[in-house]
């Protein structure tokens, strides 16, 4: 079964027995069996060995961790995988092999076990037919479950055009956005596109990994290895290259990269948390060389687009979510996309633990959960720290005045309140001068795009909110 590299934010899972939808499961596998251990392990020894690991695959037999390099490898297996047995157990309730791989390791092993790197016929046909296409990459990341609205069309229409046409289309296509919004999702639909045609070489890998290769090569000194694996590429897809920002050496190599696959038309494709321009430590002519195919964006979702994603997620996990939960979920989880799988994830366990039906103290119990244990801000206080940061009365941020002046700390007093209370949008706009929840969302989206080219507008609300959780 083909197996591929994750991040730790979305490691694969893959069962021989089940194919879970979400990298969000593999974390809380993850998290699950860590906690284990910490009840075994002293507080120092565990963030010294464990806090690195993430997971690479778990099957019938067995469940492979990654470690950053040999030295942790080697003193995993010789004191601590009897302790990681026990809690593999405890969390799967059955036996399995515990499998340590550097980076490297993990890497190479990926590239041998993808058919766009192995020629063996029976790498597909092993696989029940359900399963043939689930390759390197999670099953839950494919177009048909990526949610399209007027956030990230663009970028999904470009993803699209590039797994049907590589290096003809856009090329490099260059995706950015902040974290958690889908920019992953897009990589990876493309690489499970390619992935399904045999004859295209295509490797999907993040900057971490790309870095810690580089790293290995310095050590290993096999740079005519390394050279040839990246530059025989049909299609590259390097997610976060912003971690590129002062590792020249690995930006030196990835420059020469970048230009022998754009020379022989190969595909390239990269997502950063910002645009080109914005990554200060890259030289020039590598930035310059990101504009040369198509530069889009992804951006936080409408209330629409959140409802959306919530009723799909939930379908996909035999959730049965009514529209108006699903809205209300939506309204108060403030998170990115990321955290809205999250809480669907979790309340998908909350249901299988207790067996309760869905009604609203549920779904009020999740969030409460999900948004942990901050103090609870009223909106009271929201509105007195912005009247003193911006020197206006609270009287005139409730008034229906449409002043110019006023119209900021508003929409901030909005955004605020919609992030730090449980008040709904209706509450909120009918406590600020009568209005209703479609500004509410505006000001919200308003802010938002505001604070990703403001960084002083983010320094005083980040304040803001420190000064009202104490």
């Amino acid at each position: 079964m083909p197996i591929g590299l994750e991040q730790s934010s979305a490691t694969l899972k893959v069962s021989q027995r089940k194919i879970v939808p979400s990298g969000n499961e593999v974390d809380s596998t993850l998290l699950e069996i860590l906690a284990e251990l910490k009840k075994s392990v002293p507080g120092q020894q565990f963030d010294m060995w464990f806090s690195c690991l993430r997971i690479f695959s778990i099957n019938e037999s067995s469940i492979t961790f990654i470690t950053p390099n040999d030295f942790i490898k080697a003193w995993l297996y010789s004191n601590y995988k009897d302790i990681f047995s026990s809690a593999v157990y405890r969390v799967l309730n059955s036996s399995r092999e515990v499998i340590f791989l550097t980076e490297d390791e993990a890497l190479r092993q990926s590239l041998a076990l993808t058919p766009a790197f192995n020629d063996a016929a029976t790498l597909h046909t092993e696989l029940p037919a359900s399963n043939r296409h689930m390759s390197s990459l999670n099953g839950y990341y494919r177009f048909e479950n990526f949610i399209v609205g007027p956030c990230n069309r663009l970028a999904h229409a470009a993803a699209v055009a590039v797994s049907e046409s590589p290096g003809l289309a856009y090329n490099p296509l260059f995706i950015h956005g902040a974290s958690g919004l889908g920019k992953t999702h897009l990589l990876r639909a493309i690489h499970s596109v390619l992935l399904s045609r045999r004859t295209v070489k295509t490797l999907y890998l993040s900057c971490e990994q790309f870095v810690n290769h580089f790293i290995s090569t310095i050590r290993s000194n096999k740079w005519d290895e390394f050279r040839n694996l990246y530059r025989s590429l049909d299609v590259l897809l390097l997610d976060d290259i912003q971690f590129f920002e002062n590792l020249q050496g690995c930006r030196e190599e990835f420059f020469h990269t970048f230009n022998a696959l754009y020379n022989a038309r190969k595909q390239i494709v990269i997502t950063s948390d910002c645009p080109p321009e914005y990554l200060k430590s890259l030289e020039d002519r590598l930035v310059s060389r990101f504009k040369w195919g198509l530069l889009c964006s992804v951006d936080s979702p409408t209330l629409e687009t959140r409802v959306a994603i919530i009723e799909k997620k939930a379908s996909l996990m035999n959730i049965n979510l009514t529209h108006d939960f699903a809205s209300y979920l939506a309204e108060h989880i403030p998170g990115n996309i990321r955290e809205l799988e999250g809480a669907i994830v979790r309340l998908g366990k909350e249901l299988k633990v207790t067996r309760n039906a869905i009604t609203l103290d549920f779904i009020k119990k999740v969030i409460r959960e999900i948004t942990g244990n901050k103090k609870s801000v009223s909106i009271e206080a929201i509105l007195h720290a912005v009247s003193d940061r911006f020197n206006v009365s609270i009287s005139q941020l409730q008034s229906k005045s449409r002043t110019r002046s006023l119209t900021l700390p508003r929409q901030i007093t909005m955004y605020l309140s919609r992030k730090l209370t449980n008040m709904s949008l209706t509450e909120i706009g009918g406590f600020l001068g009568g209005r209703d929840h479609s500004t509410v969302i505006h000001a919200d989206e308003k802010i938002m795009e505001l604070l990703k080219k403001d960084k002083n507008l983010l320094f005083v609300l980040q304040k803001i909110e420190s000064e009202l959780q104490r």
